[in-house]
């Protein structure tokens, strides 16, 4: 073997443990490359305990209101006022017992409505008062309600009569007198003139 074959087959022999050790180490960069990306994911994918608490019970029922006149829901032949013989001055007055009978508040409003079939418009010549009191005073044809009027009270027929909503708790009651006189400046046209008066009371949930 000449020289140059032997220093060829030298240098050959020199770069094989060089090229092992070169694989060696990408082998080794590979692994320890792969180890970094397996720890990065798992590092991402722990996991987490949670709970809840579920509060339960509630319960919600509407309330009722129940509008009463004299311990009734609707009050017919009630003839307390009634006067057959009125003359100018004369006054009847009847007491009504306002309740609720529902379990929740409420405010309540009247109004009332009065003929005029004979065209003698007797209703316009009466005068009304309506206040608190709990019994009438007197007696026909001079009955009367003590106290003074209620706030919002009309002083007239056939329109509001307590224009002013009165609260009632639930289970409470109050007692409205009612007062009819008339003028005494009536015209004598009025002899005879008849009127007939429905009063209608109103409640509302509205508390406002």
């Amino acid at each position: 073997m000449t020289s140059t074959g032997t220093r060829r087959g030298q240098r050959r022999r020199s770069l094989q443990p060089r090229l092992r050790r070169g694989l060696a180490s990408a082998r080794v960069r590979a692994a320890l490359g792969l180890g970094v990306v397996l720890t990065a994911f798992v590092s991402g994918t722990f996991a987490y305990w949670s709970d809840a608490v579920a509060v339960s019970g509630a319960k919600f029922t509407a309330g009722t209101i129940d509008l009463k006149a004299n311990n009734l829901d609707t009050v017919t032949g009630y003839t307390t006022l009634n006067l057959s013989t009125m003359v100018p001055g004369s006054s009847m007055a009847g007491v009504l017992t306002i309740k609720n009978g529902g379990t929740a508040p409420l405010k309540y409003t009247a109004v009332t409505t009065a003929t005029n079939a004979d065209g003698k418009n007797l209703r316009g010549s009466l005068v009304v008062k309506v206040t608190g009191a709990a019994t009438a005073t007197g007696s026909a044809p001079a009955m009367t309600c003590g106290g003074t009027p209620l706030t919002g009270s009309a002083t007239a027929l056939n329109g509001s009569l307590l224009s002013t909503g009165r609260l009632l708790a639930a289970g409470a009651s109050e007692s409205i007198c009612v007062q009819i006189t008339l003028d005494a400046a009536a015209s004598t046209s009025l002899q005879g003139a008849t009127t007939d008066v429905v009063i209608t009371f109103n409640a509302t949930s509205e508390l406002a």
